[in-house]
Protein backbone atom coordinates (compact mmCIF):
# COMPACT_ATOMS: atom_id res chain seq x y z
CA UNK A 1 0.00 0.00 0.00
CA UNK A 2 1.05 3.15 -1.09
CA UNK A 3 1.79 6.15 1.91
CA UNK A 4 -0.70 8.23 -0.30
CA UNK A 5 -2.80 8.34 -3.37
CA UNK A 6 -2.47 11.93 -5.10
CA UNK A 7 -6.12 12.75 -6.47
CA UNK A 8 -6.47 14.24 -10.19
CA UNK A 9 -9.54 15.33 -11.27
CA UNK A 10 -9.65 15.67 -15.31
CA UNK A 11 -11.80 17.80 -17.14
CA UNK A 12 -10.65 19.72 -20.58
CA UNK A 13 -6.91 20.70 -19.25
CA UNK A 14 -4.88 19.91 -21.90
CA UNK A 15 -2.64 22.40 -21.92
CA UNK A 16 -1.94 22.91 -18.36
CA UNK A 17 -2.41 19.62 -17.24
CA UNK A 18 1.20 18.41 -18.38
CA UNK A 19 3.28 20.44 -16.51
CA UNK A 20 0.47 19.65 -13.45
CA UNK A 21 1.28 15.88 -13.81
CA UNK A 22 5.27 16.39 -14.35
CA UNK A 23 4.76 17.92 -11.13
CA UNK A 24 3.71 15.20 -9.11
CA UNK A 25 5.80 12.55 -10.82
CA UNK A 26 8.99 14.64 -9.85
CA UNK A 27 8.15 14.86 -5.92
CA UNK A 28 11.60 13.71 -3.96
CA UNK A 29 8.80 11.62 -2.19
CA UNK A 30 8.04 8.76 -4.45
CA UNK A 31 5.83 6.24 -2.36
CA UNK A 32 2.59 7.39 -4.06
CA UNK A 33 -0.03 6.02 -6.32
CA UNK A 34 -2.00 8.49 -9.21
CA UNK A 35 -5.41 8.26 -9.40
CA UNK A 36 -6.44 10.51 -12.73
CA UNK A 37 -10.66 10.48 -13.28
CA UNK A 38 -10.82 12.18 -16.51
CA UNK A 39 -14.53 13.24 -15.88
CA UNK A 40 -15.37 13.59 -19.49
CA UNK A 41 -12.94 15.82 -21.05
CA UNK A 42 -13.97 16.81 -24.57
CA UNK A 43 -10.40 17.86 -25.86
CA UNK A 44 -7.05 16.02 -25.72
CA UNK A 45 -6.56 15.93 -21.65
CA UNK A 46 -7.20 11.85 -21.55
CA UNK A 47 -4.67 11.55 -24.55
CA UNK A 48 -2.17 13.37 -22.62
CA UNK A 49 -2.56 11.97 -19.14
CA UNK A 50 -1.77 8.10 -21.07
CA UNK A 51 1.23 9.52 -22.88
CA UNK A 52 2.55 9.28 -19.03
CA UNK A 53 4.06 5.98 -18.91
CA UNK A 54 4.58 5.16 -15.29
CA UNK A 55 3.53 2.21 -13.02
CA UNK A 56 2.34 4.61 -10.29
CA UNK A 57 -0.21 6.02 -12.45
CA UNK A 58 -3.94 4.61 -12.83
CA UNK A 59 -6.70 6.48 -15.30
CA UNK A 60 -10.41 6.13 -15.16
CA UNK A 61 -12.95 8.05 -17.71
CA UNK A 62 -16.67 8.74 -16.55
CA UNK A 63 -19.19 11.40 -18.27
CA UNK A 64 -19.43 14.51 -16.40
CA UNK A 65 -20.68 14.81 -13.51
CA UNK A 66 -18.43 17.92 -12.12
CA UNK A 67 -16.07 18.26 -9.48
CA UNK A 68 -17.42 16.88 -6.05
CA UNK A 69 -18.39 13.88 -8.02
CA UNK A 70 -14.97 13.30 -9.74
CA UNK A 71 -13.02 13.91 -6.46
CA UNK A 72 -15.56 11.59 -4.46
CA UNK A 73 -15.16 9.00 -7.46
CA UNK A 74 -11.38 9.10 -7.35
CA UNK A 75 -11.06 8.95 -3.60
CA UNK A 76 -12.81 5.40 -3.68
CA UNK A 77 -10.42 4.29 -6.17
CA UNK A 78 -7.44 4.98 -3.96
CA UNK A 79 -5.70 2.42 -1.89
CA UNK A 80 -3.70 4.78 0.35
CA UNK A 81 -5.48 5.74 3.88
CA UNK A 82 -3.78 9.09 2.83
CA UNK A 83 -5.39 10.76 -0.14
CA UNK A 84 -3.69 14.13 -0.97
CA UNK A 85 -5.18 16.46 -4.23
CA UNK A 86 -4.67 18.45 -6.74
CA UNK A 87 -6.44 20.28 -9.38
CA UNK A 88 -5.46 19.69 -12.86
CA UNK A 89 -4.05 23.32 -13.66
CA UNK A 90 -2.33 24.13 -10.55
CA UNK A 91 1.40 22.86 -9.73
CA UNK A 92 3.43 21.17 -6.64
CA UNK A 93 6.77 22.22 -6.12
CA UNK A 94 9.28 18.75 -5.54
CA UNK A 95 8.81 18.93 -2.06
CA UNK A 96 5.36 18.68 -1.54
CA UNK A 97 4.72 15.57 -0.64
CA UNK A 98 7.94 15.28 1.70
CA UNK A 99 5.91 18.35 3.54
CA UNK A 100 2.70 16.80 3.98
CA UNK A 101 4.89 13.43 5.21
CA UNK A 102 6.26 15.52 7.65
CA UNK A 103 2.89 16.67 9.10
CA UNK A 104 2.02 13.47 9.34
CA UNK A 105 4.88 12.16 10.77
CA UNK A 106 4.33 14.60 13.78
CA UNK A 107 0.89 14.28 13.85
CA UNK A 108 -0.44 10.43 12.57
CA UNK A 109 -3.63 10.70 13.66
CA UNK A 110 -4.25 14.06 12.10
CA UNK A 111 -7.35 13.30 9.91
CA UNK A 112 -7.17 16.38 7.97
CA UNK A 113 -3.56 18.10 6.77
CA UNK A 114 -2.34 21.08 4.28
CA UNK A 115 0.58 23.06 3.45
CA UNK A 116 1.18 26.47 2.43
CA UNK A 117 0.80 27.67 -0.69
CA UNK A 118 1.43 30.50 -3.29
CA UNK A 119 -1.18 31.91 -5.42
CA UNK A 120 0.36 33.06 -9.38
CA UNK A 121 -2.04 35.49 -10.99
CA UNK A 122 0.09 36.07 -13.70
CA UNK A 123 4.04 36.61 -14.64
CA UNK A 124 4.26 39.53 -12.84
CA UNK A 125 1.94 38.75 -9.14
CA UNK A 126 2.91 35.54 -7.17
CA UNK A 127 2.32 35.42 -3.80
CA UNK A 128 1.96 33.61 -0.35
CA UNK A 129 -1.34 33.21 1.26
CA UNK A 130 -2.13 35.66 4.13
CA UNK A 131 -2.45 33.64 7.20
CA UNK A 132 -1.42 33.82 10.95
CA UNK A 133 1.01 31.02 10.03
CA UNK A 134 3.16 34.22 8.18
CA UNK A 135 4.57 35.59 11.15
CA UNK A 136 6.04 31.74 11.88
CA UNK A 137 8.84 30.28 11.06
CA UNK A 138 9.13 28.47 7.43
CA UNK A 139 9.89 24.94 9.61
CA UNK A 140 6.71 25.73 12.32
CA UNK A 141 4.15 22.51 11.98
CA UNK A 142 0.90 22.52 14.39
CA UNK A 143 -2.30 21.71 14.80
CA UNK A 144 -4.78 24.64 14.54
CA UNK A 145 -8.56 25.76 14.50
CA UNK A 146 -8.99 26.27 10.50
CA UNK A 147 -11.91 28.49 10.82
CA UNK A 148 -9.52 31.07 12.86
CA UNK A 149 -7.01 30.78 10.47
CA UNK A 150 -8.40 31.08 7.14
CA UNK A 151 -10.25 34.54 7.44
CA UNK A 152 -8.16 36.03 4.68
CA UNK A 153 -6.70 32.97 2.65
CA UNK A 154 -7.97 29.30 3.56
CA UNK A 155 -5.29 27.41 4.89
CA UNK A 156 -6.55 24.48 2.76
CA UNK A 157 -6.77 24.45 -0.58
CA UNK A 158 -7.96 21.77 -2.93
CA UNK A 159 -4.53 21.58 -4.36
CA UNK A 160 -2.51 21.81 -0.86
CA UNK A 161 -4.78 19.10 1.52
CA UNK A 162 -4.76 15.87 2.50
CA UNK A 163 -7.20 14.20 3.93
CA UNK A 164 -7.80 10.14 5.83
CA UNK A 165 -9.15 8.82 3.58
CA UNK A 166 -11.62 7.25 6.40
CA UNK A 167 -12.44 10.48 7.59
CA UNK A 168 -13.09 12.24 3.91
CA UNK A 169 -15.88 9.19 3.71
CA UNK A 170 -17.24 9.62 6.89
CA UNK A 171 -18.08 12.99 6.20
CA UNK A 172 -19.85 12.13 3.35
CA UNK A 173 -17.47 13.59 0.71
CA UNK A 174 -18.03 16.33 -1.07
CA UNK A 175 -21.48 17.51 -1.76
CA UNK A 176 -22.32 17.03 -4.93
CA UNK A 177 -25.39 19.34 -5.53
CA UNK A 178 -23.00 22.14 -4.79
CA UNK A 179 -21.40 23.70 -8.14
CA UNK A 180 -18.99 26.35 -6.32
CA UNK A 181 -16.77 26.52 -3.64
CA UNK A 182 -18.23 22.52 -3.43
CA UNK A 183 -14.33 22.39 -1.21
CA UNK A 184 -15.22 25.30 1.29
CA UNK A 185 -18.38 23.79 2.39
CA UNK A 186 -16.28 20.14 2.90
CA UNK A 187 -13.90 22.18 4.92
CA UNK A 188 -16.57 23.63 7.72
CA UNK A 189 -17.69 20.10 8.26
CA UNK A 190 -14.15 18.73 8.55
CA UNK A 191 -13.45 21.53 10.83
CA UNK A 192 -16.04 20.97 13.28
CA UNK A 193 -14.93 17.77 13.46
CA UNK A 194 -11.21 17.74 13.73
CA UNK A 195 -8.51 20.60 13.87
CA UNK A 196 -6.16 20.80 10.80
CA UNK A 197 -2.64 20.15 10.69
CA UNK A 198 -0.75 22.38 9.38
CA UNK A 199 3.05 23.48 7.94
CA UNK A 200 4.16 26.59 7.25
CA UNK A 201 6.28 25.59 4.40
CA UNK A 202 5.67 26.75 0.89
CA UNK A 203 4.92 23.69 -1.53
CA UNK A 204 2.00 24.15 -3.78
CA UNK A 205 1.32 26.66 -6.69
CA UNK A 206 -2.24 27.61 -7.12
CA UNK A 207 -2.30 28.76 -10.89
CA UNK A 208 -4.57 30.91 -11.02
CA UNK A 209 -3.15 32.68 -14.45
CA UNK A 210 -4.16 28.72 -16.20
CA UNK A 211 -6.63 28.22 -19.44
CA UNK A 212 -10.25 27.12 -18.38
CA UNK A 213 -9.92 27.55 -15.03
CA UNK A 214 -13.08 27.16 -12.92
CA UNK A 215 -13.90 30.04 -11.68
CA UNK A 216 -14.34 31.79 -15.02
CA UNK A 217 -17.85 30.10 -15.34
CA UNK A 218 -21.22 32.07 -15.40
CA UNK A 219 -22.57 33.49 -11.81
CA UNK A 220 -26.09 31.83 -12.83
CA UNK A 221 -24.67 28.39 -13.06
CA UNK A 222 -23.38 28.02 -9.84
CA UNK A 223 -24.74 26.67 -6.64
CA UNK A 224 -23.63 27.71 -3.88
CA UNK A 225 -23.08 25.88 -0.34
CA UNK A 226 -25.71 26.76 2.29
CA UNK A 227 -24.39 27.98 5.19
CA UNK A 228 -27.50 28.62 7.08
CA UNK A 229 -26.78 24.83 7.92
CA UNK A 230 -24.02 25.99 9.83
CA UNK A 231 -25.93 29.14 11.81
CA UNK A 232 -26.75 27.04 14.74
CA UNK A 233 -23.39 25.80 15.37
CA UNK A 234 -22.13 29.29 14.60
CA UNK A 235 -23.94 30.71 17.78
CA UNK A 236 -21.48 29.03 20.17
CA UNK A 237 -18.55 28.87 17.91
CA UNK A 238 -17.59 32.90 17.34
CA UNK A 239 -14.67 31.74 14.70
CA UNK A 240 -16.82 29.50 12.61
CA UNK A 241 -19.55 32.90 12.91
CA UNK A 242 -16.82 35.23 11.57
CA UNK A 243 -15.76 32.55 8.88
CA UNK A 244 -19.21 32.29 7.67
CA UNK A 245 -19.89 35.78 8.06
CA UNK A 246 -16.70 36.84 5.35
CA UNK A 247 -17.75 33.92 2.76
CA UNK A 248 -21.30 35.67 2.76
CA UNK A 249 -19.65 39.19 2.00
CA UNK A 250 -17.47 37.57 -0.65
CA UNK A 251 -21.11 35.74 -2.36
CA UNK A 252 -23.13 39.30 -1.73
CA UNK A 253 -20.27 41.16 -3.95
CA UNK A 254 -20.23 39.01 -6.56
CA UNK A 255 -24.14 39.12 -7.17
CA UNK A 256 -23.97 42.99 -6.98
CA UNK A 257 -21.27 43.10 -9.59
CA UNK A 258 -23.84 40.67 -11.68
CA UNK A 259 -26.69 42.69 -10.67
CA UNK A 260 -28.75 40.19 -9.14
CA UNK A 261 -30.59 42.46 -6.42
CA UNK A 262 -32.78 39.78 -5.17
CA UNK A 263 -29.70 37.25 -4.10
CA UNK A 264 -27.24 40.56 -2.93
CA UNK A 265 -29.97 41.12 -0.81
CA UNK A 266 -30.50 38.15 0.79
CA UNK A 267 -26.32 37.40 1.48
CA UNK A 268 -26.53 41.01 2.89
CA UNK A 269 -29.13 40.82 5.39
CA UNK A 270 -27.13 37.82 7.17
CA UNK A 271 -24.39 39.99 7.28
CA UNK A 272 -23.23 40.44 10.62
CA UNK A 273 -21.32 44.44 9.74
CA UNK A 274 -19.54 44.66 12.51
CA UNK A 275 -17.39 41.84 11.84
CA UNK A 276 -16.47 43.42 8.39
CA UNK A 277 -13.80 45.37 7.81
CA UNK A 278 -13.74 49.55 6.36
CA UNK A 279 -12.74 48.21 2.61
CA UNK A 280 -15.71 45.82 2.92
CA UNK A 281 -18.57 47.96 4.45
CA UNK A 282 -17.45 50.54 1.69
CA UNK A 283 -17.74 48.07 -1.45
CA UNK A 284 -21.35 46.80 0.38
CA UNK A 285 -22.37 50.64 -0.14
CA UNK A 286 -20.78 51.52 -3.83
CA UNK A 287 -23.21 51.73 -6.89
CA UNK A 288 -23.60 48.64 -8.71
CA UNK A 289 -21.28 50.79 -11.89
CA UNK A 290 -18.65 52.16 -9.22
CA UNK A 291 -18.29 48.79 -7.76
CA UNK A 292 -17.50 47.35 -11.16
CA UNK A 293 -14.67 50.05 -11.74
CA UNK A 294 -13.66 48.85 -8.47
CA UNK A 295 -13.02 45.50 -9.70
CA UNK A 296 -11.49 46.41 -12.96
CA UNK A 297 -8.87 49.01 -11.50
CA UNK A 298 -8.43 45.82 -8.69
CA UNK A 299 -7.10 43.45 -11.71
CA UNK A 300 -5.24 46.41 -13.41
CA UNK A 301 -2.79 46.30 -10.04
CA UNK A 302 -2.68 42.61 -10.23
CA UNK A 303 -1.84 42.49 -13.93
CA UNK A 304 0.57 45.22 -12.83
CA UNK A 305 2.21 42.99 -9.95
CA UNK A 306 0.48 44.91 -7.50
CA UNK A 307 -1.98 42.87 -4.99
CA UNK A 308 -5.12 44.32 -3.32
CA UNK A 309 -7.82 42.73 -1.37
CA UNK A 310 -10.73 43.79 0.95
CA UNK A 311 -9.59 40.67 3.28
CA UNK A 312 -6.79 42.23 5.15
Amino acid sequence: MPRFSVIIPLYNKEEDFPSTLKSVMSQTFKDFEVIIVNDGSTDNSLAVAESIKDGRIKIYSKENEGLAATRNYAVAKATSENVVWIDADDYWLPWHLENIDAILAKFPDAMWFSTAHEVKYNTKLKRRIITPFSDMTEDWIGQVNFFEYSLADSAAHPSSVGFKKRFFQSLGGHNTNITFSEDTDLWIRAALKAPLAFSNKVSAVINLDSNNRLNHSSLKSRIYPDFDLYDKEAETNPALKQYLNVHRYSIAIQYKLAGDKANFEKYKSKLILEGLNAKQKLLLSLPRQVLIKSKAFKEFLHQSGFYFSTYR
